[in-house]
């Protein structure tokens, strides 16, 4: 495939009210700072904003050096069932809110961190997070060198209301009506002079009737087809959380403990076989997983002046996943099967502290984190194996950031110190993980930004394993134990402008690699081998716009983005190249206790090496009220479709070629209803700030 540049003109609706707009002007003030009695004020859209270093008088929206305020209006909680409704009404440039699934991504496919008081948070605490406690939501999509050895693109944090006794209780159902889909969250906050204790849980089931998985490989060799016979696909997660926070003048203490289980036991795909067209025979496979992890979460901050302070975290992790594996078929009256199972435990700890030192113009953090992770998977049946390997990551970073006058700059460096053994396979290495920025402001709701971040990318786990697994009569898949750490370069230049009733981002990124490993696939002894290879080099660049523009103030509003995508992999005199595009909209509309969506996302192919990934496109129409303390809410998502492509990929090389999609028919025309209540007494809860994120995301297992 060729490189090809494509435009794509994206239309914005617009439309004119017939009342007279106050005009407003610009000031600035470098010495003003947030207050309690500031947001307090800000229950109209057409107040004075006076914030850090930029004072902006539009639409809530507050341009800061590294970070977005958005401030909702009294329309806009009053509308709200939580907090996490009351994003789909904000301006947030550049996010794709899946309200179906509960999640959110940005427009280049990141992964965005949510945070309550900056502590880190899930989608169900959003979930029940009264909107009317919610003071303003940050929006960070620069981020520094803290997070530049992890995949957090963006953090979406909420600062809620900050009181001094009593407790909140609040509670979130929602239940599909057309199929077995169940989204069910619970909390509870205490608090007692400076201490605050909190439970929350939540489950989310799936039981669906109708999936299937459609399957289709060519060699010169082969042509076969695997068509998917419908059976039921679903899981059930769980995850229980209980908090004790204490804070007291200088001193803050936060530690958490959860627990959380899942159980995938009903994933069977029945296909049928054709050759060259002909049904030659069938198969059936039937993966099950299950794994429990609890988790130790302990934080605490000292303020040792106005301008310093100390943070520490520690974070202890354990993970025990049982995962089997059954694959039989029957081709030309010849019965075959293959079996495995894997036992994967996984304990890992990480501990991190943080310096930080502030001024009025420039502020400087430093840490230093180590993390060591031990995991042991041990495999039965077909696959005789016993995988143990230990790995170490220290990691020192530091920051200074500033301004002057209206040029804001940012720069950091990190340095790791990574080793890695299993067996005879070891390495070490030094990575380093220099990033910088600056930003120039040439009018308070202006911004053009460049960054540059170099991110060194280490092999996990399950593409490391040199362990060989039989998949089918026609595929295998094999780990790579020579792989190493690469560099992986990115260049971000973005444009922002926010002027009245509207919010524009332009955003253009290169990202390079050499020397890189990614996944692709050959063909050895009649049969497709699937296995992570060393490419020379990599290249993409992505174009994005993303527009919000308020079609009647405070009360209609319209949110739009396009990108441009294309990939470009090289290894030895093989080039493999990929460009698509993704789109998408939300229209917002709001009235008192009454609000109502209608939005829809088309994701894009992503190639990586040899093997270009599918997302899921989905849309929806919702619409909720609240009466008092309880909201309820109805939603139709997927409308108008057959079955909903859920995940899908494509491997490509000369001569050889395989494509696999994922569908779900219960996902499609799915009707959902929704009830959240939330309660307070007392003077409701205190929450103290939490800095430092740490997280072991690695599954422990290798299947």
């Amino acid at each position: 495939m060729k490189n090809r540049l494509c435009l794509l003109p994206l239309l914005l609706v617009s439309a004119s009210v017939f009342s007279q707009e106050i005009k407003h002007t610009h000031s600035q003030n470098a010495n003003s700072a947030e207050t309690d009695s500031l947001f307090r004020n800000m229950s109209d859209s057409t107040k004075t904003v006076t914030l850090g270093d930029i004072v902006i008088k539009s639409n809530n929206v507050i341009s800061k050096s590294d970070r977005l305020v958005l401030i909702p209006t009294s329309n806009m909680r009053k509308a709200s069932s939580s907090a996490w409704n009351l994003l789909s009404k904000i301006k947030l440039p550049g996010v794709i809110l899946d309200l179906q699934n509960k999640n959110a991504t940005t427009m280049e496919g990141g992964t965005v961190l949510f945070k309550i008081n900056n502590i880190d948070a899930t989608i169900n605490e959003f979930l029940t997070v009264a909107p009317e406690d919610i003071k303003k939501v940050e929006y960070f999509d620069k981020l520094g060198a803290r997070y530049n050895d992890s995949n957090i693109s963006a953090i979406i944090n909420i600062v809620t209301k900050k009181h001094t006794s009593g407790g909140q209780f609040g509670l979130y159902e929602n239940v599909a009506f057309t199929t077995m889909s169940l989204y069910n969250s619970a909390y509870v906050k205490f608090n007692k002079a400076n201490s605050l204790f909190s439970l929350s849980y939540y489950n989310k089931y799936r039981d669906y009737k109708k999936s299937y998985t459609d399957t289709y490989l060519k060699t010169d060799e082969m042509e076969i087809s695997r068509k998917g016979v419908e059976a039921p696909y679903g899981y059930f997660l769980q995850n229980l959380d209980a908090v004790y926070n204490y804070q007291k003048s200088n001193f803050v203490f936060n530690a958490k403990l959860s627990y959380y289980t899942n159980n995938n036991n009903n994933q069977d795909s029945p296909q049928e076989i054709f050759n060259q067209g002909l049904l030659i025979g069938n198969s059936f496979v039937s993966p099950k997983d299950k794994s429990y992890s609890p988790i130790l979460d302990l934080f605490s901050e000292y303020k040792i002046s106005k301008k310093q302070s100390l943070l520490f975290n520690v974070v202890g992790r354990y993970l025990h996943t049982d995962y089997n594996y059954f694959y039989t078929e029957k081709i030309d009256e010849t019965d075959s099967r293959f079996e495995y199972g894997v036992e994967g435990k996984r304990k890992s700890l990480i501990a991190e502290g943080m310096y930080s030192y502030s001024l009025q113009n420039l502020s400087w953090d430093t840490g230093l984190r180590y993390k060591i992770t031990d995991t042991h998977n041990l495999y039965s049946d077909d696959i005789s194996n016993d995988f143990a390997s230990k790995d170490q990551d220290l990691y020192a970073y530091t920051q200074v950031s500033g301004n002057i006058k209206r040029f804001h700059y940012m720069g950091g460096f990190g340095v790791s110190w990574v080793c890695y053994k299993e067996g005879d396979n070891a390495y070490k290495r030094v990575l380093y993980r220099p990033i910088g920025r600056i930003k120039y402001m040439p009018l308070d709701n202006m911004g053009l930004t460049y960054q540059i971040t170099m991110r060194p990318v280490i092999p996990s786990l399950s593409v490391l394993s040199g362990i060989s697994k039989s998949l089918n009569k026609y595929e295998f898949d094999k780990g790579n134990s020579a792989l190493r750490p690469y560099d992986n370069i990115k260049h971000d230049f973005s444009f922002s402008w926010n002027p009245e009733r509207w919010y524009l981002s332009l955003n253009y990124n290169i990202e390079t690699a050499r020397k890189l490993f990614a996944p692709g696939f050959y063909s050895q002894d009649g049969k497709l081998g699937y296995q992570y290879l060393v490419f020379d080099k990599k290249y993409a660049q992505k174009l994005g716009l993303s527009a919000s523009f308020d079609i009647i103030k405070d009360m209609l509003s319209i949110n739009a983005y396009f990108s441009y995508n294309y990939y470009d992999f090289d290894m030895r005199d093989e080039d493999f190249s990929l460009s698509d595009f993704a789109y998408g909209g939300r229209l917002s509309f709001y009235y008192k206790n009454f609000s109502a969506n209608i939005a829809f996302n088309h994701n894009p192919k992503e190639l990586f090496g040899m093997k270009s990934f599918y997302g899921e496109s989905t849309g929806s129409i919702d619409c909720s009220y609240r009466y008092k303390k309880v909201s309820f809410s109805l939603g139709l998502w997927n409308p108008f479709k057959k079955h909903v492509n859920s995940s899908g990929y494509e491997y490509e090389r000369e001569g050889l070629y395989k494509k696999e999609y994922f569908r779900i028919k219960n996902n499609a025309n799915m009707v959902t209803l929704g009830v959240a209540f939330d309660m307070n007494w007392g003077e409701s809860y205190k929450t103290a700030n939490k800095r430092l994120y740490n997280a072991d995301n690695g599954d422990g297992i290798v299947k």
